[in-house]
């Protein structure tokens, strides 16, 4: 194998895949990138944690055709120092040593072979698969709405998870820990008219959302498999497993109407909360909202610390209400949301409260508040 790349090309390409390398694991080849140069001058680097795979490919000068594996972390590092001048990379197939030169920098990797390397997917395998191609913008925006909520990965169980179901001319999106609930509804054109449903890890869309600004695309593709979704784009292919299971019927839990509303700015709550949260208890990051007349009082306080206290101007002329809530769950929401003024839904002190967007209706979060004694 012999090939010469562009720096920032070389560069690029293993920012979207080192992340999924293993640092530590039971198959040292799982801490590498597979690097294959084929005879059409492309080159593909791929990566993998047996959960998500990962492939992204590139033009290049391919002089000798073949297949290596090379450290994630020390090809990074190599990558990120070199002048911006062509790299070219020569595998010894004996050795398993790949010379890596770039102007007067000269490098030696050893290698683990590419036949250790799991099976990657390949374009001509996903040919005959039914698929659905939808726009990448409400894609992506649907997952930084919605996967921050999802329950911690390491469970594994379904609320790990984020509801995905596209259908005509809508991608939803929905994610809960039990705690906390976020729902997005965008529109879309689905041209295949074809409808989907399943869940997919968070930890996954939270890797697709990482490497999204170097996808440059319009549209993505989606193949959803019984246990298995692709996602693809012209020069990326991404595999993950899905989560098996019935997710939590989150429609049921969304009030309809609620007794009591608010309207505060976004900008001015995330900032009385952030100096508030100085004072918190750290093992309950409590919170106590106290809406009154046009006023939202914010107070927090630890017993062996002291007591922080804020308050901002609101639209509120409902009867005074007390609430507490985890804030970090608060400013999660409000640091996603975009628009200037939040709507508030209240019921009572214990009941599910409605963040959501004043200038859009299809986003909401659902938090649950702390009972406080």
């Amino acid at each position: 194998m012999e090939f010469t790349i562009e720096k920032e090309l070389l560069a690029t390409n293993l920012k979207i895949v080192e992340k999924t390398t293993v640092a530590r694991g039971i198959q040292p080849v799982l801490s590498n990138i597979l690097i294959e140069a084929d005879e059409n001058n492309h080159i593909k680097f791929s990566a993998t944690d047996l959960d998500i795979n990962i492939s992204s490919s590139t033009v290049a000068s391919v002089q000798k055709e073949g297949k290596i594996t090379l450290p994630a972390k020390k090809l990074s590092e190599i990558a990120s120092k070199l002048s911006n001048k062509p790299v070219v990379f020569s595998l010894n197939e004996t050795t398993n040593v790949v010379n890596i030169t770039c102007g007067n920098s000269k490098f030696e990797l050893i290698g683990i072979s590419a036949d250790e390397f799991p099976p990657v997917i390949t374009e001509d395998e996903l040919k005959e698969k039914e698929f659905v191609e939808i726009e990448l913008n409400p894609f992506i925006k649907s997952i930084k709405y919605t996967a921050f909520s999802a329950a911690n990965y390491e469970n594994r169980n379904i609320i790990s998870g984020v509801f995905c179901s596209i259908s005509k001319d809508s991608l939803e999106m929905a994610a809960t820990d039990g705690n906390r609930l976020t729902r997005i509804i965008e529109k879309i054109q689905n041209e295949k008219e074809t409808d989907i449903s399943c869940v997919i890890p968070s930890k996954t869309l939270q890797e697709f959302l990482r490497i999204a600004p170097y996808l440059g695309e319009e549209k993505i593709s989606l193949f959803v498999e019984k246990t298995k979704i692709t996602f693809k784009t012209s020069n990326l292919i991404m595999s993950s497993r899905l989560l098996e299971g019935e997710y939590p019927p989150y429609k049921q839990l969304i009030p309809q109407t609620c007794e009591k509303n608010a309207i505060v700015s976004r900008e001015d709550m995330i900032n009385a909360l952030e100096r508030v949260a100085v004072m918190v208890n750290e093992r309950t990051n409590i919170v106590k909202f106290i809406f009154a007349e046009n006023n939202l009082f914010l107070k927090a306080d630890t017993p062996d610390a002291g007591l922080g206290e804020d308050s901002i101007s609101v639209e509120y002329t409902d009867e005074e209400l007390t609430i507490a809530f985890n804030y970090r769950y608060v400013l999660d929401s409000l640091k996603i949301m975009e628009s200037e003024k939040i709507k508030i839904g209240l019921g009572g002190s214990l009941s599910a409260t409605l963040f959501r967007p004043d200038s859009e209706d299809d986003y909401l979060c659902l938090i649950m508040p702390i009972q406080i004694r």
